[in-house]
C-alpha cells in the first residue's frame, strides 16, 4: 500500500484524536488553554485543520537549504536566504476561489522527511486533493506531488510562485526568532525578479536586493511543472487565486499557472537551485521524487524503535532527521535552522556514534583537532577593557587563546572565540573511542588531548586546589560567571577527562600517572569542598574571593554533570536527584486532547532574577537530567521526565517532530528553535544509553547493557547500526535478544533490575549461566550477567520467589516523631544516614526505630536482604512542622490567619501574637488534621512581620510568623534614626562606580566593572534616578508610606542619601550605627544590587545587638527579601518564585510607593522587568520591646553585591 492510499484510508475512516480532555481538570499554566497539536500514528504525526504555516522544515542536502512546510499547504524555500514561496489555489465554475490553505478541511501528516496533505472543500464538490512534499537529496530543492481524486471537471487548480529575494532572516526564519510572515509571498520580495519561461519550465534570477556585492542578480531558481496555462502576474493582488491569476505582470512579478489536468495519476512540480540540470519531464521528476523518498527512508531507518508508547515510536525518524540536519561537512552545527553555524561543541556531536555515523564523528574530531592552537605555550591574561573586564580579550596568543585552545571554526586555529568548548568536545571524543575502540585515531588525536588538559589546568586551576573555574563551558553559560571560583561541573569534566586519559595512555604504552594523580586530586577536592552533606547535593561553586562561600543551590547542569562524569557515588547520585525532585521547579503539562495527565517539565534552576540561559525550560537540559536519573538507577522518574520533554516538544510544540531548544513553558522566551543541536545530541544519548542502556566501552573491551524501561513495559526494541536489542516479557520470563555489530567485538555485561527476590534460571543462547549481584545498587537490586562475545545473544531470565519489599514511611512526618520501619520479608543489614536526619537509633535485623531531628526533605538508606537479593533501599522523609501557617489575608478590620494542625488530635492553646512587641493573646482550638482560621484584630498587628506563638500546658508547641505589608499602621510612636553622619554615597552612584577590587588575576568571566550585567551584556548600565524620592521628601526630608510608616531621607540633590557596604573595596564590608532605648519594631528603607549568581543565598545581613549582647538578625536573601534596585523579580509560581510576599518598593524616579507595579521597561539583553530610575525596598525586623538597644550592624556577605541602607525607623514602646 503506497503513502497516498494509506493516508486517504486514514482520512476516510474518520479522524480521531488520541486522548481525552484534561485541560479543565488541572490548573492552566499562566491561564493559557492549549490543545494537543499533532498526535501519533505509527511513525507519523497527524493533524486535522491546523493553523500554522512554515512550521516544519524538510532538509535534504546537509547544507543551509531547507523547504518550509507546515500545518497548512503553502511552501517556501530557504537557500539560505528567501528562495520564494509556492502556493496552490482552487477556482470553481462560478469563479469562486480560495487558496488551499483556507480549505474547509485539511488533513496533515508529517512523516520525518516528508509532509502530506488531503484537502477537502466545497469548491471541490466530493473530490479531494492529495499533496506530498519531499526535499531533494542531492540538490537544493523540493518536489510537490499532486493527485486529484474525483475532482469536478469545472474546477481548476492554480499554482503561484514568487518572492525569491535572497533575504536572510534574524534567526534564519526559525520559530521564536522570526514570525511566519517572513516566508509569505510579499511584493517587496519580488523586486527585480527576472523570469524566463520555456514550455513546462521557468527560471527566475534574483538576489540584487540582498547580495553583499550589490552587483545585480546573482542567484537562480529553476522550476518545472506539469502541463499548465502559465503567465507572469503581479504580486500586488494575492487575496485569492482568481484575482491573482487575472492580473498582468508589473515590476513585482510572480509566475502563476493553471493545471490543465489533475487526476489520480500523479503530477509533479519541482523547484530547485540552479544546478545546470536539463529540464525534466514528468516521468523524470517522478523518478527524482521516488529517489528523495528512498533517501528519506534510508535516513529515518537508521533508528528503528518500537515501544508500548505510541508517542515515542516516531522518535527514530525524528532523531535521525534532526541529527542529519545538524551535519554539514566537516562538522556538526549549533542548530539545523537557527544558529546554523559551526561550533566545536555543544552537545550535538554526541548524536553521531549512537546513530552509527562514526565516520562523521571522526571527521568532526579531526577538523577541530586541526583547530587547536599550538603556540604560544602560554600567554598574558588580558581582561577585555572594552567589555568592562567581564571577559577576556579575544586575541590568539593571550592566556586563554594559547596552546590547547580549540577554535570555533573547523580546520582553522587562528580565530579566538568566547567559549571554552574544549571540555564538551573532548568528552565527545572520549565517548567516540568507547564506541569504536579506534586506537589509530586515538594515537593521531593524543597530542590534542594532552594539550587540552594542560590548557585547562594552566588557565582554570591556577592555584592547584583541584577545583576548576568555568569559562562559558556548557550550553547554559551565557550569563554564568564564577569570578575564578571552583565549579562542580567543570571540575567533573576535568576529573573524567584525566581519568580516561590515564587509561588511554596505558593503551598507547605511555605513562599516564600524572593524569591519574590529577583525577584523584580533583575528585578529593570536589568531595571535600563542594559536596554539601547536610543538604545532600553538590554546590554550584565555591567563591575564590571574599568569604569563600559555597553556593549550595545548584542548577540541574551541576547535578547531571556530577553523575555523568562519575563524580557522584550511588548515594550522592540518589540524593542529588532528590534535590531535582524537591527543589527544582516542576511545571505540569496540560492540554486538551492529550491522554497523558502526569507529564511535568523542569526548569534549569530556581535562581532569580531571570536572565538568558539561567532559568529556562530547555529540552536538552530536561533529557540530560533524565539521563542522570537513569544513570542514578531511578528509571521511573527518568522515563517520565524524558517522555514529558519529548511529548511537549514533538506533539504540543509549534513544529511536529521537532527537537526544540526552548519549550512553550519557558515563561520569558517561549518556544525557540527547531532541531537545535543540544537536544538532538542529548536525545540520542538518553534514548540509547538511558532508556535502552546500551553502553559500549571498547576502551575496556566491554559492552554493558543496562535497560531503563518503565516497570509496566512488557516489550521494547531498538535497531541502530551498531546493535539490535529486543526485550519481551511473558509471565515470569524476560527475554533479551541482542545482535551486536560494533567495530570491536566485546564481551557482554547485562545489568537488569530484579523483579522478585529469587531467580529460577538464566540462559544465554540456551545454556544456563550464573549471575552476580551489583553491590552498589540503590533503589532496587540489580543482577549482572556476563557472557563472552557472540554474534547473537538470546538471554532468558526466569524469575521466581516473592515480590520485593518496599518499606516506606507514612506521611505526614513531624519533627520529634518517633519513626519505625519493620520489614516482613527483608532483613535490614545496615543503615546509612549521611544527613543525620535521625537520632536515638535502635537497629535490629528487621526493625529500625529513631527520632526525627529537623524539618525538610531527608533520606536515609537501608541495606536490605530478601531471598537472594541485596540492595540499598532509600527511605525518603518529607518532615513537616506539626503546626504550619498556611496563609493570611485582610478582611475588614481583621486579619484572617489560616493555621494547619497536621496532628491526629485537636490542640487547645493560647495564641500569643507579637509576644515581644504589641502583645495580643487569643485562646484557640486547632482542629484535628485540618485548618483553623484565626481572626486577629488588625490593630494588634504590624505591617510586615508578625509572630504567633502557641502555648499549651506542655509549653511552647510552635513559633510561627507571617508577613503582610498591607496592614495599616496604627497610633505608634515612631522615631527616625538619623543616618546623615553615616551616609557614604548617593543611591544614584551604585552603577556609576567602577568596581575593580577585589578581582582575580586569572582567566575568568566576571561581573562587569559597573557592578551589573554579565559577559554577554557587559555594557548594561541602568540609570538610577532619585529625583522623585527627593522631591517627595520635601522640606521635612521625610516620606511616608501609604500605610503610615515614616522614613527620613535627604531632599537636597547633592547630599548623600545611602550607606553602602560591600565586598568591593569601594565601600566598607560592614558598618555600625549606634542605637539606644527600647523598641518593638524596626523598619528599614534599603537599596542595592544582587544578581543571579548570588541567588538563594544570603547577600547581606542587618544585625541588631541589644545591650545584653543578644541579637536579632535580618538575613537579606535573594530572592526572598533582597530585591535588585534596577528591576523587580518576575514571579509566576512555576519556574519563578521568591518564597515570600512581594515587599513594598519605593520608586526613586517618581516617589511612588507600591507593591503593585507593572509599567516595566526592557533593559536590553538583561531584563524585561526593569524599573525606570530604580527602586528601594522596605523591610522590617521585629524587636524585643523589653531589651535595651545597643547598635545596628549592616553587613555585606556575598561577593559582587552592594548593600545599601537609606533610612531607619523605630517603633518605640
Amino acid at each position: 500500500m503506497n503513502n497516498y492510499t494509506s493516508f486517504i484510508l486514514m482520512v476516510l475512516c474518520s479522524y480521531t484524536i488520541l486522548g481525552q480532555e484534561i485541560g479543565k481538570e488541572k490548573k492552566l499554566w499562566h491561564n493559557k488553554e492549549r490543545k494537543i497539536h499533532y498526535t501519533p500514528e505509527g511513525k507519523s504525526f497527524i493533524l486535522q485543520n491546523g493553523k500554522r504555516k512554515f512550521n516544519r522544515a524538510l532538509y535534504g542536502t546537509n547544507t543551509g537549504f531547507r523547504v518550509e512546510t507546515g500545518d497548512l499547504p503553502e511552501f517556501a524555500m530557504y537557500m539560505p536566504g528567501m528562495g520564494g514561496n509556492l502556493k496552490l489555489g482552487i477556482i470553481d465554475k462560478n469563479n469562486h476561489s480560495k487558496w488551499v490553505t483556507a480549505a474547509d478541511s485539511i488533513h496533515t501528516r508529517y512523516t520525518p522527511g516528508t509532509m502530506e496533505y488531503v484537502i477537502y472543500d466545497q469548491l471541490l464538490a466530493r473530490g479531494s486533493l492529495y499533496l506530498q512534499v519531499v526535499a531533494l537529496p542531492k540538490s537544493e530543492g523540493f518536489i510537490l506531488k499532486i493527485i486529484g481524486n474525483d475532482l469536478p471537471k469545472s474546477a481548476s487548480i492554480v499554482w503561484a510562485y514568487g518572492g525569491a529575494s535572497g533575504k536572510k532572516f534574524s534567526r534564519n526564519g526559525d520559530i521564536g526568532g522570526d514570525p511566519e510572515s517572513v516566508f509569505y509571498l510579499k511584493p517587496e520580495y519580488c523586486i527585480n525578479n527576472q523570469y524566463t519561461v520555456e514550455k513546462n519550465a521557468f527560471a527566475v534570477d534574483y538576489g540584487s536586493e540582498n547580495n553583499k556585492q550589490k552587483n545585480g542578480n546573482n542567484k537562480r531558481i529553476l522550476g518545472m511543472f506539469p502541463d499548465s496555462k502559465v503567465h507572469l502576474a503581479s504580486a500586488l493582488r494575492l487575496e485569492n487565486p482568481l484575482e491573482s491569476y487575472s492580473t498582468k505582470v508589473d515590476s513585482l512579478p510572480i509566475i502563476i499557472g493553471k493545471f490543465r489536468s489533475i487526476s489520480k495519476n500523479a503530477s509533479y512540480l519541482l523547484l530547485k537551485n540552479d544546478g545546470g540540470n536539463k529540464v525534466l519531464n514528468q516521468s523524470g521528476i517522478a523518478s527524482l521524487f521516488e529517489e528523495g523518498l528512498k533517501a528519506r527512508n534510508r535516513l529515518t531507518n537508521r533508528i528503528k524503535l518500537e515501544t508500548p508508547d505510541p508517542y515515542l515510536n516516531t522518535l527514530g525518524g525524528v532523531l535521525a532527521t534532526a541529527a542529519d540536519g545538524i551535519w554539514e561537512t566537516p562538522a556538526f552545527l549549533h542548530g539545523a535552522v537557527a544558529w546554523r553555524m559551526h561550533l566545536n561543541a555543544w552537545r550535538g556531536a554526541y548524536a553521531a556514534d549512537p546513530l552509527g555515523w562514526h565516520d562523521r564523528a571522526k571527521t568532526h574530531f579531526m577538523a577541530y583537532g586541526n583547530s587547536q592552537v599550538l603556540a604560544p605555550a602560554f600567554g598574558p591574561i588580558v581582561p577585555d577593557t572594552t567589555r568592562n573586564l567581564a571577559r577576556q580579550e579575544e586575541k590568539i596568543g593571550n592566556a586563554m587563546f594559547s596552546s590547547g585552545y580549540i577554535s570555533r571554526h573547523p580546520n582553522n586555529n587562528t580565530v579566538a572565540h568566547h567559549y571554552d568548548m574544549n571540555l564538551v568536545f573532548i568528552d565527545q571524543f572520549i565517548r567516540h573511542l568507547k564506541w569504536t575502540g579506534d586506537i589509530e585515531f586515538l594515537e593521531e588525536m593524543w597530542p590534542v588531548l594532552e594539550r587540552h588538559l594542560e590548557w585547562e589546568k594552566r588557565n582554570y586551576d591556577v592555584d592547584g586546589d583541584g577545583l576548576y573555574d568555568a569559562y562559558a563551558a556548557i550550553w547554559a553559560s551565557d550569563a554564568l560567571q564564577y569570578s575564578g571560583g571552583g565549579v562542580t561541573y567543570t571540575s567533573a569534566y576535568n576529573y573524567y577527562a584525566n581519568k580516561m586519559a590515564a587509561q588511554l595512555a596505558a593503551i598507547l604504552g605511555k605513562d599516564g600517572t600524572s593524569f591519574a594523580n590529577e583525577a584523584t586530586h580533583i575528585y578529593a577536592a570536589i568531595q571535600k569542598q563542594l559536596w554539601v552533606s547536610e543538604k545532600g547535593v553538590f554546590g554550584e561553586y565555591k567563591d575564590l574571593l571574599g568569604k569563600k562561600l559555597v553556593h549550595e543551590n545548584p542548577g540541574v547542569w551541576t547535578i547531571y554533570h556530577a553523575i555523568d562524569k562519575e563524580i557522584a557515588n550511588p548515594f550522592q547520585a540518589y540524593k542529588s536527584l532528590e534535590y531535582v525532585t524537591n527543589k527544582i521547579p516542576h511545571i505540569p503539562i496540560v492540554a486538551e486532547g492529550l491522554e497523558k495527565d502526569d507529564l511535568q517539565l523542569i526548569s534549569t534552576t530556581n535562581w532569580q532574577p531571570y536572565t538568558w540561559s539561567i532559568n529556562n525550560v530547555a529540552l536538552a537540559e530536561i533529557v540530560h537530567t533524565a539521563l542522570a536519573y537513569w544513570q542514578g538507577g531511578q528509571s521511573e522518574k527518568a522515563f517520565k521526565l524524558w517522555e514529558s520533554g519529548l511529548v511537549e516538544s514533538m506533539y504540543l510544540g509549534a513544529s511536529p517532530g521537532a527537537l526544540e531548544q526552548l519549550l512553550f513553558y519557558d515563561a520569558i522566551r517561549g518556544e525557540l528553535y527547531r532541531d537545535f543541536a543540544d537536544p538532538v545530541g542529548m536525545t540520542a544519548r538518553s534514548l540509547v544509553e538511558g532508556l535502552f542502556g546500551i553502553l559500549p566501552n571498547a576502551i575496556e573491551n566491554k559492552l554493558t547493557i543496562k535497560p531503563g524501561f518503565p516497570n509496566d513495559w512488557n516489550s521494547a526494541s531498538i535497531e541502530i547500526p551498531d546493535i539490535t536489542l529486543k526485550f519481551e516479557r511473558y509471565e515470569n520470563i524476560d527475554t533479551y535478544d541482542i545482535t551486536p555489530n560494533f567495530m570491536k567485538k566485546m564481551p557482554l555485561e547485562l545489568i537488569i533490575n530484579a523483579n522478585t527476590d529469587n531467580l529460577k534460571k538464566i540462559t544465554v543462547n540456551e545454556i544456563a549461566v550464573s549471575w552476580a549481584l551489583v553491590n552498589t545498587s540503590v533503589g532496587m537490586p540489580q543482577i549482572k550477567i556476563e557472557a563472552p562475545y557472540s554474534d547473537v545473544y538470546r538471554i532468558a531470565i526466569e524469575w521466581n520467589g516473592n515480590p520485593l519489599e518496599n518499606p516506606s514511611l507514612t506521611e505526614p512526618i513531624f519533627v520529634g516523631d518517633k519513626i519505625e520501619i519493620q520489614t516482613q520479608k527483608a532483613t535490614i543489614l545496615e543503615l546509612k544516614d549521611a544527613e543525620m536526619g535521625l537520632e536515638d537509633l535502635n537497629f535490629e535485623n528487621n526493625l529500625i526505630e529513631g527520632n526525627v531531628k529537623s524539618v525538610g526533605e531527608k533520606t536515609f538508606f537501608l541495606k536490605l536482604k530478601q531471598g537472594n537479593m541485596i540492595w540499598w533501599h532509600p527511605i525518603n522523609m518529607r518532615v513537616s512542622p506539626k503546626i504550619e501557617l498556611v496563609s493570611n489575608s485582610i478582611s475588614n478590620d481583621k486579619v484572617l490567619v489560616l493555621v494547619n494542625n497536621f496532628q491526629s488530635k485537636a490542640i487547645k492553646a493560647k495564641a500569643i501574637i507579637n509576644s515581644t512587641g504589641v502583645l495580643y493573646t487569643q485562646n484557640v482550638v486547632l482542629k484535628t488534621n485540618g485548618e483553623t482560621q484565626l481572626e486577629i484584630p488588625i490593630e494588634k498587628l504590624m505591617a510586615g512581620n508578625n509572630t504567633i506563638t502557641f502555648h499549651t500546658e506542655e509549653g511552647v508547641i510552635a513559633d510561627l510568623s507571617f508577613i503582610n505589608w498591607d496592614i495599616p499602621v496604627w497610633k505608634h510612636k515612631y522615631e527616625q534614626v538619623s543616618l546623615e553622619n553615616y551616609f557614604n554615597s548617593k543611591v544614584t552612584d551604585i552603577f556609576k562606580n567602577t568596581y575593580v577590587s577585589p578581582r582575580t588575576d586569572r582567566v575568568t568571566l566576571q561581573i562587569p566593572t559597573q557592578g551589573i550585567g554579565n559577559w554577554c551584556y557587559p555594557l548594561v548600565k541602568p540609570i538610577i534616578d532619585d529625583t522623585g524620592l527627593r522631591k517627595k521628601a520635601g522640606s521635612k526630608s521625610e516620606i511616608t508610606t501609604p500605610n503610615g510608616i515614616p522614613f527620613k531621607t535627604p531632599s537636597i540633590a547633592n547630599l548623600n542619601n545611602i550607606l553602602f557596604v560591600s565586598q568591593w573595596d569601594n565601600y566598607p564590608t560592614e558598618a555600625v550605627i549606634p542605637l539606644s532605648g527600647k523598641a518593638s519594631h524596626l523598619y528599614l528603607l534599603m537599596a542595592g544590587s544582587t544578581n543571579h549568581m548570588q541567588s538563594r543565598f544570603a547577600n547581606g545581613e542587618v544585625v541588631v545587638t541589644y545591650a545584653d549582647e543578644s541579637l536579632e538578625i535580618l538575613s537579606l536573601k535573594n530572592p526572598e527579601n533582597w530585591w535588585p534596585i534596577e528591576q523587580d523579580y518576575y514571579i509566576d509560581d512555576y519556574a519563578f518564585t521568591t518564597g515570600a510576599p512581594k515587599p513594598t518598593r519605593v520608586h526613586l524616579k517618581t516617589g511612588e510607593i507600591t507593591r503593585e507595579f507593572s509599567d516595566y521597561q526592557i533593559i536590553k539583553g538583561f531584563s524585561d522587568f526593569g524599573i525606570d530610575g530604580g527602586a528601594a525596598t522596605i523591610l522590617d525586623l521585629p524587636l524585643d520591646k523589653n531589651k535595651q538597644l545597643k547598635n545596628l550592624q549592616l553587613k555585606a556577605i556575598a561577593n559582587e553585591v552592594v548593600i545599601g541602607l537609606m533610612s531607619i525607623t523605630l517603633i518605640r514602646n
